[in-house]
């Protein structure tokens, strides 16, 4: 089954952030505030660096197919109804009238325990090998989909003016070839 669209478990890091702990062989480790020391160790040769970051096992909603020579996916985590801040704001988010908060309907997801919602803005690049695919908590239908990557979109500020556009021509073209 292809995970576009499909919630399921996953290993998920959380980002890195400052301050990084470096260990070095023999050494005490050395907290570092920010990231330059490792910029300055990529422009002197070293490119790659070993990150130890906390996980958490979690529920995610798959939003692209599986990307290409990395074998990665696109996701965004989720966020429990009984972590909203009221009723309204619930309502809100069900009514899909939340910018940040795509709502999950409960009986299209009946592997998740309680209500959820993608939080637009939550964009984890994952290795599909991270997700457990044995099961899907439930999956969204191709127009929520497409609703849901318009959120996207528009979260991001992304510019899809061009892709727009050079759609729209193509529409035009095709449009004017039928007799």
């Amino acid at each position: 089954m292809p995970p576009l669209g499909h919630c399921y478990w996953a290993l998920a890091p959380y980002s890195p952030r400052p301050p990084f702990r470096l260990y070095g062989e023999g050494m005490a480790p050395k907290d570092v505030g920010s990231a330059e020391p490792f910029v300055d160790a990529a422009r002197k040769g070293m490119s790659e660096f070993v990150v130890l970051t906390p996980v958490k096992a979690r529920p995610v909603l798959v939003i692209t197919q599986v990307l290409p020579e990395y074998d990665e996916v696109l996701a965004l985590r989720l966020r429990r109804f009984e972590k909203l801040s009221s009723d309204a704001v619930r309502r809100q988010v069900r009514e899909n009238n939340d910018p940040a908060l795509f709502h999950l309907p409960p009986q299209r997801f009946p592997g998740l325990p309680v209500e959820n919602a993608a939080i637009v803005t939550s964009l984890l690049r994952l290795p599909v090998e991270a997700l457990d695919r044995r099961k899907s908590l439930g999956a969204l239908d191709e127009n929520e989909l497409r609703s849901l990557h318009e959120r996207v979109v528009r979260a991001h500020g992304l510019k899809l003016d061009m892709l727009i556009l050079e759609r729209a021509q193509a529409l035009i073209a095709k449009a004017q070839q039928k007799p």
